[in-house]
């Protein structure tokens, strides 16, 4: 068994986009970034990466 010292945490954060160059921004749940986008309007995309 190895100690894993050398891997990195890694956390699931959802990224908010917008194409026309609106600020979009990190969040810990999809369901936060579904309420951020709305409040900025809408038709932002909504995916999730690895941090």
């Amino acid at each position: 068994m190895g100690c894993n010292c050398g891997s990195k945490a890694r956390r699931t954060v959802w990224v908010l986009s917008y194409e026309d160059n609106r600020t979009g921004g990190e969040y810990k749940s999809k369901t936060a970034a579904e309420v951020a986008d709305v409040q900025k309007g809408g038709g932002g995309t909504i995916r999730q990466a690895q941090k």
